[in-house]
């Protein structure tokens, strides 16, 4: 069985301590894939529409170095979202790190609401582009941002490269704890895969004598192929070590078989 490693972190400082600590712990655990949140490679969303576009860059690409380096250096691959700057413009991606190869996919949907306008900000593609999936020991692996787990195509593109596990990086704040739990169980459940919530931690504040604190509160887990939340974190800074179950996944592919039934409505 697979050993992968959800890291429960804040946005990182310029330094590769912390990650150094973990990352060595991963290893000698035997881990094979470590997973991180949203925003935390980058500074929070709401800070990057203020930043000046160089900064943006340069922390992305130190971010980027120091992730490489760290996985070939104790055989590991990571994923995480991260942005980086093309033609001047910043770009969301959701990213693999591993000692062969760094793969780089951009977030397909993105948030357009008022307060939290991803979608005005990234110059990302309209359309088009590759889903993130790789194979990683014997599991084969899918990665969706949080925004994007809402909606059923991605979930049907999973289910077309037959993903056994998903990883959902998230910044999720606002007291949203019941509705993350009981969106992603349902999207295991009626999938028969396992999914891992990696969430942020830290906090931000909005500008000005009465500005309103957002605050990420953790509580990442791992959901089996039956829709059961079998391992999650607190709200701090942590780390969590899962196994994923071939068995498991074919338990429950055999007993209720919904990506086979639901083919009879393609085409």
């Amino acid at each position: 069985m697979s050993k992968i490693c959800a890291l429960q972190l804040p946005t990182l400082p310029m330094s590769d301590a912390r990650l150094d600590f973990y990352f060595r712990i991963c290893a000698d655990k035997g881990v094979k894939l470590v997973a991180l949140g949203e925003y935390v490679l980058n500074s929070f969303f709401k800070e990057l529409e203020t930043m000046p576009m160089g900064m943006i860059k340069a922390q992305s690409e130190q971010k980027k170095q120091s992730i490489s380096t760290l996985a070939k250096k104790y055989d590991l691959t990571v994923v995480a979202p991260v942005v980086s700057v093309r033609a001047g413009k910043p770009v969301k991606f959701l990213a693999k790190f591993s000692p062969a190869q760094n793969k780089f996919c951009e977030q397909k949907i993105l948030m357009p609401y008022a307060h939290w306008n991803e979608a005005k900000f990234y110059a990302n593609e309209a359309s088009g582009g590759e889903i993130l999936t790789f194979n990683c020991d014997k599991l084969k692996v899918g990665v969706v941002s949080g925004f994007e787990a809402h909606f059923d195509a991605c979930w049907q593109a999973l289910a077309s490269k037959k993903v056994d596990l998903v990883v959902v990086p998230t910044a999720s704040t606002f007291e949203t704890h019941a509705r993350w739990e009981e969106l992603l169980k349902m999207r295991a459940f009626t999938h028969n895969v396992y999914v891992l919530r990696v969430n942020r931690i830290g906090a931000y504040k909005q500008k000005g004598a009465n500005g309103e604190q957002w605050s990420f509160y953790g509580d990442s887990f791992l959901i089996n192929p039956f829709g059961e939340i079998c391992e999650r974190l607190g709200a701090n800074e942590e780390m969590m070590i899962v196994e994923p179950n071939k068995k498991e996944l074919s338990s429950a592919r055999n007993l209720w078989g919904f990506n086979a039934l639901g083919a009879k409505f393609s085409g």
